[in-house]
C-alpha cells in the first residue's frame, strides 16, 4: 500500500487507470507482488518509468536487444 493514498482512494484510482498501479510498483517497489506480463505488455510504452527500467523490461518481455 502506498504512503500517500489510503485504501480507498488507492482502489479508486487504481480502477481508474490500470496501468497507474503498475507504473507505482515498478517506481515504488512490488512488495512481494509479481508483475503479469499481458498487462506488462499492454502497458509498457505508456509508463513514465526511468528509461533503464523500461529497456531492462523489455529485455525480460521480448528479449529485446538495446
Amino acid at each position: 500500500m502506498a504512503w500517500d493514498y489510503t485504501p480507498k482512494e488507492y482502489e479508486k484510482q487504481a480502477q481508474a487507470e490500470p496501468w497507474w498501479d503498475l507504473e507505482r510498483a515498478i517506481n515504488y517497489g512490488l512488495e512481494g507482488k509479481k508483475l503479469d506480463p499481458k498487462i506488462l505488455q499492454k502497458y509498457l510504452p505508456e509508463l513514465r518509468i526511468p528509461a533503464e527500467r523500461k529497456v531492462f523490461l523489455e529485455l525480460l518481455l521480448w528479449n529485446k536487444p538495446f
